[in-house]
């Protein structure tokens, strides 16, 4: 069977393949808006962020992000800061309007991930409530040990996502990962699995073969993380929690993206230098063996609050290939400046 890997929380996702190849484009962090610590909106309902860069998240068979929050309307309230740490900004929750929820369909989202540090911020009733609203949409989600099914045509790919906290699919916990893929494989042609892990910030932008930690969490060895499932199975990985780029790898030549850092984060997110680059992984892998066929990145960054451009200076595509470099010095992996990605 045939498989494929994102990084963050639990989503399976089951889709038909059409052609030799399936192709991926896949972004970092989205969080469009929110109405707390403090109340950072956009214009009208979001329209400048598919007018922005919708297009070039056109033409894949899969179309994936990391919702960084949940939507909530004004009856739903924030659930995990004390008064105080919000007020003071040392505690943050997203909580998305309702009206924006639309712009992710406009912006040619298919799939989301919805296993995060801030999925839980409006308590339950914010993630039911984002469901419904995805579910009206027509756009897939990952929840929280939720894996989603999908068939068409004959052909399964199970997409899969695992985060750090006490109800996710750990990514700490290889045993579980391994069990979790190894039952997808029996389903699936393919599985691509999402992963939320990892330290966090400038600081945090290179991998290393050891377990992460942060504001006392385990964050997960995702080194061996990604290593296990794909032995279990998996066939393409794209992390993100660092709130940064990291490089990118291949393992029994299945592709590891280790974190797409912040695409949209509209206001309460840092985005200032490096947090505000990013790219759009567009890869395609063969869809009978799930291996890595080949691939591109198309740079972006964040303007103002946070506006997902084109970036004309290319810096997403240079970071991620001088962190390639440093970290994965043995890797198959060939990166041009423009972006190109094929195998030595």
């Amino acid at each position: 069977m045939r498989r494929l890997i994102l990084s963050a929380s639990l989503l399976v996702l089951i889709i038909s393949v059409h052609a030799q190849t399936l192709r991926i484009k896949a972004v970092g962090d989205i969080m469009l808006g929110s109405q707390t610590p403090t109340k950072i909106l956009p214009p009208g309902n979001g329209e400048e962020f598919s007018q922005s860069i919708g297009k070039y998240l056109e033409g894949a068979d899969i179309t994936f992000g990391n919702l960084e929050g949940v939507f909530v309307d004004g009856n739903i309230l924030p659930r995990k800061c004390s008064d105080a740490s919000r007020k003071a900004r040392r505690c943050y929750e997203f909580g998305m309007p309702e009206n924006l929820a639309p712009v992710l369909k406009e912006m040619n989202f298919s799939v989301l991930g919805m296993d995060n540090n801030h999925n839980s911020d409006y308590g339950t009733a914010g993630v039911l409530h984002t469901k419904k609203l995805l579910d009206e949409l027509g756009i897939k989600y990952a929840a929280k040990k939720a894996p989603i099914v999908m068939e068409i045509e004959g052909k399964k790919v199970g997409i899969v996502a695992f985060g750090h906290s006490s109800i996710s699919h750990r990514v700490s916990d290889l045993e579980n990962a391994k069990r979790v893929i190894e039952n997808l494989d029996e389903k699936c042609d393919l599985i691509i699995v999402s992963f939320h892990g990892g330290a966090e910030g400038i600081k945090a932008q290179h991998v290393k073969d050891e377990t992460e930690e942060y504001y006392g969490e385990n964050r997960g060895n995702l080194v061996q993380f990604s290593r296990t499932v794909i032995d279990a199975g998996a066939d393409l990985i794209i992390g993100h929690g660092p709130h940064v780029l990291r490089g990118i790898d291949t393992y029994k030549n299945k592709l590891i993206i280790y974190s797409l850092g912040n695409f949209l984060t509209y206001g309460n997110v840092n985005i200032r230098g490096v947090l505000g680059n990013s790219v759009i992984m567009d890869v395609e892998i063969d869809s009978e063996t799930g291996d890595f066929v080949n691939g591109s990145m198309i740079p972006t960054k964040q303007e103002g609050r946070g506006i997902a451009v084109y970036d004309e200076s290319g810096k997403g595509i240079e970071l991620i290939k001088s962190l390639s470099e440093a970290d994965f010095s043995s890797s198959k992996l060939s990166i041009t400046t423009d972006g190109r990605i094929s195998h030595n």
